[in-house]
Order: C-alpha cells, then sequence, then structure tokens
C-alpha cells in the first residue's frame, strides 16, 4: 500500500509540472497575439511625439538656437540623427517669421523621394523665440528675431 501511495504523489507532482507549463505557454502565446496596435494614426502620433521632445531636448540643452542661429547645420543634422531613432528619415526646414527660408542646403536625413512615397509623414513645427548671447561674465543680450522650424518624419 505504501507503494502505490508514492507512485501517486509522483504522478501528481509530474501533473503539476505540466499544468505550470500548460499556463506559462498560454501566457506567453496570449502576450504574444495582443502587441500594440499598427495603425497608422498610431504610427503618424508616435513620430509626432519623438519629433517634439527631440526638438524640445535640443532647445532645453541650448544646442538648437545655437546651431539654427549660427546656421550650424551639419552639427544640427548630426544632433538629429543621433536623437532619433535609427529607422526615421527627417527633413528639417526653417523659416523666418516671414515665411522665406533659413537654411538654403536642405537639412535632410534618408531618401528625398521616401517623403513623398510614405502614406504617412508626421509634421511637426516649433517655435524658436530668441537666442541669448553672452555680453560679459553676468550679462546676456537677447536676439529677438523668432524662427518657425518645420520637422517631417517618415520611417523607412
Amino acid at each position: 500500500m505504501k507503494k502505490l501511495a508514492n507512485k501517486s504523489a509522483q504522478i501528481r507532482v509530474i501533473e503539476v509540472f505540466l499544468a505550470s507549463f500548460i499556463i506559462a505557454f498560454a501566457f506567453s502565446f496570449a502576450n504574444i497575439m495582443t502587441g500594440l496596435p499598427t495603425s497608422p494614426k498610431y504610427e503618424e502620433t508616435e513620430l509626432e511625439k519623438v519629433g517634439y521632445n527631440t526638438l524640445y531636448d535640443l532647445d532645453k540643452m541650448g544646442l538648437l538656437p545655437r546651431f539654427i542661429y549660427n546656421e550650424e547645420w551639419t552639427n544640427l543634422t548630426a544632433a538629429l540623427r543621433v536623437l532619433l531613432p535609427y529607422d526615421v528619415y527627417f527633413n528639417l526646414t526653417i523659416y523666418y517669421l516671414n515665411g522665406t527660408k533659413v537654411n538654403h542646403p536642405p537639412i535632410l536625413y534618408g531618401d528625398p523621394q521616401a517623403f513623398s512615397d510614405s502614406k504617412y509623414v508626421a509634421s511637426i513645427t516649433y517655435g524658436l523665440v530668441n537666442c541669448p548671447s553672452r555680453v560679459n561674465a553676468t550679462y546676456y543680450r537677447a536676439i529677438y528675431e523668432p524662427r518657425t522650424i518645420i520637422l517631417q518624419l517618415v520611417r523607412r
């Protein structure tokens, strides 16, 4: 009788392992099947958030005004390439307040054809109001020459 009870206990342990394996498999399968939605609106909104946050971060660090007012286009391009995801192409255009372009060479990363061929292009408009410049150790002078920045983003 003792031998029969011992075998029954071993079978119960095996059943517990199999049941827990089945439950773990079911949870992992359900997790895979319930991924994030890939709707066009979701994709465009995601790119807009990424683009705005990138411009805001550059502005907060003081780099965006320096790059734009000193016309350091290669530094601006390099900063955007570092901060944006690797699979995102960008086209950046800067305008004076009267609507004329500031940057004559295009600030572009990626294939220009991707912007015209893509169904979903996120467009971010960002205003840059001033660029403080140091007069001496304690005083700054602000230059009030507003710029409008338009950043277009598209995924490859």
